[in-house]
């Protein structure tokens, strides 16, 4: 996750540290020329708070948070763009350039896409997958298609895979879920609320999940065993389509499953080398 992201949350933050974060957040455009000993004078804290902070951050200490920040700023200057997630074509252009608009919407959002990204979170998602009995996901209107994309993938490799919510039959399947299954729930910043039904049963009876979602503040993320966070660039009604959103889903469902198929790469690839060969289905 980035981090700015995770300077905003203040998760399990002490009271320095907040302080510290704020400042982050409040001066960015010093960040960059300050440091150790100048941050903690402006901070009224000290060196080893901040390296605290730094290692909740999950990194080794000041100089790779400078680096690692600098970065996110370069990005974030990069990504800046005139498409408009919401409406990325324009009344009246040419069918080649809402190609080429369509083309720097899909590469800009899997790039801010792919800053969100945590080699842990992945990491630990694929093989909770892997290790799963069963995989149940949930996912509604457009979020439903992108579903059923990754179980096609995913049946491929052997994996028992549902769509909970395809035939409204979610509560039925959500009360079978057992602790060596997992559910994944795809949304993008709606609080549905029979995810939270899902979730809050799920949390009680101790059965892992994973949510996928722009929202990662909502209740839903928050009691999620694993969340990976999308851009958030649409909003939630003024929009031609949802392009952004089910790029992102695509694109992060698309890592999952290689993620997945890496862990036994040699017996993945002979099982759908298998198939195609002994059932003709590349025809």
């Amino acid at each position: 996750m980035k981090i700015l992201t995770q300077l905003t949350d203040m998760n399990h933050f002490t009271p320095n540290e907040k302080s510290i974060a704020s400042y982050i957040l409040t001066h960015k455009e010093l960040m960059l020329h300050l440091n150790i000993q100048e941050l903690a004078k402006a901070t009224y804290t000290s060196h080893s708070a901040i390296n605290r902070l730094t290692h909740k951050l999950g990194l080794s200490g000041f100089k790779e948070f400078s680096i690692k920040l600098a970065r996110e700023f370069q990005q974030d200057a990069q990504n800046i763009s005139n498409i408009d997630p919401n409406y990325p074509f324009a009344l009246g252009e040419s069918s080649l350039q809402v190609a080429k608009d369509i083309a720097e919407l899909m590469k800009e959002t899997i790039e801010k896409n792919f800053a969100f990204m945590d080699e842990a979170s992945l990491t630990e998602a694929a093989h909770l997958l892997d290790q799963a009995k069963r995989i149940f996901i949930y996912g509604l209107g457009d979020s439903q298609i992108r579903a059923k994309s990754f179980q096609n993938k995913l049946i491929k490799i052997n994996k028992y895979v549902v769509i909970t919510t395809e035939l409204s039959e979610w509560a039925y399947h959500t009360i079978n879920l057992t602790p060596q299954d997992c559910a994944i729930f795809l949304t993008y910043h709606e609080k549905s609320p029979i995810f939270l039904k899902a979730a809050q049963h799920f949390s009680r009876a101790k059965i892992p999940f994973i949510t996928i979602t722009a929202n990662h503040q909502s209740e839903l993320a928050k009691m999620s065993t694993i969340c990976i966070q999308v851009p958030n660039d649409e909003t939630k009604h003024a929009k031609i389509g949802t392009f952004s959103s089910q790029i992102a889903f695509d694109y992060v469902l698309n890592v999952i499953y290689s993620c997945i198929f890496q862990i036994d790469y040699a017996n993945n690839m002979q099982m759908t080398t298998y198939s195609l060969k002994n059932f003709n289905l590349d025809e």
